[in-house]
């Protein structure tokens, strides 16, 4: 689940639908979770006509009280309610962290899913190099190597993949797709994982020299 932060607010994606606990917003406009409930209840028609009124029950830690029932809500429905407070100093902060989580957490999920076709596809293929010329080392290390071959020839630190730019995030998925070329063709012409690695990596570097001096600076790994 992927989850984005700002000023306490969280956006989490529920079926790729980026959303926001109910718990969050009454204690954001500083009421209790009990009357935004009341309130989400009072106007669920206008609430589903911005989406899907999402209820989920949470069972607590210890096995005493009644499990919590909270809503999360999508963008539009995080403002309506909202909108229906005084426009306080402490709504208009929500308000803004607000914007800003559902903002943060559609990059993510745009860096996690740009590349992904490519992504797959590449990993699927090295997986059938692996089983069928078979390895000494798990099929997991190939998957990872490949990986992190990509991200030092484009000079990504380590664990940012969901933090890139889109240029950046354009430029991982044109190398997986170079990658997933040389798989590809591997699989086509007899040759092993190792060869078609050895083939991507120049391919991939090859391309890097180019593209890596257009794109957008970053805080690269030593």
């Amino acid at each position: 689940m992927i989850a984005s932060k700002q000023n306490a607010i969280v956006a989490k994606a529920k079926s790729n639908e980026p959303r926001i606990d109910s718990r969050l917003i009454a204690g954001g406009l500083g009421v209790s979770h009990n009357h935004l409930i009341e309130q989400v209840e009072k106007y669920s028609e206008r609430l589903k006509s911005l989406g899907i009124v999402r209820f989920e029950t949470e069972k607590l830690n210890s096995s005493r009280g009644r499990p919590e029932r909270l809503v999360y809500l999508n963008e539009n429905q995080c403002y309506f309610i909202v909108t229906l407070s005084k426009n306080t100093e402490r709504a208009v902060d929500l308000k803004f962290a607000i914007v800003m989580a559902f903002s943060e957490l559609r990059e993510n999920l745009a860096a996690v899913t740009d590349y992904l076709p490519n992504y797959r596809e590449a990993h699927d293929n090295l997986a059938q190099l692996v089983r069928l010329n078979g390895s000494s080392v798990a099929e997991s290390v190939h998957h990872s190597n490949l990986e992190r071959m990509i991200n030092k020839a484009l000079r990504i630190p380590t664990g940012s993949r969901k933090q890139l730019p889109p240029a950046i995030r354009s430029a991982v998925a044109v190398a997986e797709g170079i990658a997933n070329a040389a798989y590809k063709e591997a699989l086509n012409t007899g040759q092993d994982h190792k060869a078609a690695y050895k083939k991507s990596k120049a391919s991939v570097l090859r391309y890097a020299e180019t593209v890596v001096p257009t794109l957008p600076l970053l805080e690269y790994a030593a």
